[in-house]
């Protein structure tokens, strides 16, 4: 069973991960606007919950397992490999590539640890803006055992497993600064929150909601706590974090309860191709940062920047998907022979 309305949400919020790394790696937004746009893994993984609901039937551990490989890991490993050549083939061609803004390449420079990073889908170590790739763990391990959490969904009111979740994650605060465990008990908390309220809430719950998570950190704050940009609050993600996640995850739902967005190729294209184009950002942002120093970069103005970075990285991310979609589909195709 699909639903249009969530393909199209999630080849926009792939188009808002790219305007937030417009952001970040560019440098092109100051704080306090970048601290509001970090709600987009928040974001994601409520669609990866909402997805999982609309199945008619509870798919196995192990059947997950094999798609999570098949879907996240194999295209993680061909993009590794793409990338480690394309900057092999740099060094040797242009030699320094710091002039470009682009940090040099050093093949030989490897070690054991850096194989493993790749073998884990953690990094593919001196790539630059490759700090993206933190989502790939987190993810995998979600999404590749969530049967084992439908089956606890089912024993219980859903309010409770919810609470139990949100419980979980600030009772771990206390305990540890562990960056995956705090992750992933933070993310599961949206990941749980799309599969069981995916349009099933009434509009007056889902705003009381996202008002008290609001309202804490407000509260917080004026009690005299101590507040830094999100960005702060999110590596490991704490609850100011995950509260200001709630709160935007519940006034998108609001807005987009009462507007329907159009499928059109291009959507359909980001939802379709989404995941190639999350990875190949590193590339696409390399090729954007070259181009401004060379235009538009002589105007001294970061609003311009913005909109000039984010329009290319647009442009450059889907016409690239042109090579790298096929690419990684053919690969896939040659390794089940």
């Amino acid at each position: 069973m699909r639903d249009i309305q969530l393909d199209n949400y999630r080849g926009l919020a792939m188009m808002y991960i790219i305007l937030c790394h417009t952001s970040y790696w560019m440098g092109d937004m100051q704080e306090p606007y970048q601290s509001f746009l970090l709600f987009a893994m928040a974001m994601v993984f409520f669609i990866s919950g909402a997805s999982l609901s609309l199945g008619s039937s509870r798919r196995g551990l192990l059947p997950v397992i094999e798609g999570r490989v098949k879907r996240v890991v194999i295209p993680f490993y061909i993009y590794a490999l793409v990338i480690i050549v394309l900057s092999v083939l740099a060094s040797l061609l242009l030699g320094d590539t710091s002039r470009f803004g682009v940090r040099p390449f050093h093949l030989l420079d490897y070690r054991w640890r850096d194989v493993v990073n790749i073998l884990l889908c953690q990094d593919v170590p001196q790539i630059p803006n490759n700090a993206h790739l933190w989502f790939l763990t987190p993810y995998l391990l979600l999404s590749s055992t969530f049967p084992l959490q439908q089956r606890l969904i089912e024993k219980c009111p859903r309010w409770v497993y919810m609470v139990a979740c949100i419980a979980l994650f600030l009772l771990a605060q206390a305990f540890t600064q562990s960056e995956l465990v705090r992750e992933l008990l933070c993310y599961n908390i949206f990941m749980v929150g799309g599969y069981l309220y995916y349009r099933r809430d009434k509009e007056i719950v889902t705003a009381l909601v996202g008002l008290a998570a609001g309202a804490a950190i407000v509260g917080y704050v004026l009690l005299g706590g101590h507040f830094s940009p999100i960005q702060g609050h999110k590596f490991p993600p704490d609850w100011i974090f995950a509260f200001y996640g709630v709160f935007a995850v519940c006034m998108l739902s609001l807005v987009f309860r009462r507007v329907t967005i159009p499928s059109n190729r291009f959507l359909r294209l980001w939802n379709t191709r989404g995941y190639t184009i999350y990875l190949y950002q590193s590339l696409v942002f390399i090729i954007v940062a070259i181009i401004r120093q060379y235009t538009y970069g002589r105007i001294a103005n970061s609003w311009v920047w913005l909109v000039c970075d984010f329009v290319i990285a647009i442009v450059l991310s889907t016409l690239l998907s042109y090579v790298t979609y096929p690419l990684e589909r053919k690969a896939m195709k040659r390794g089940k022979r």
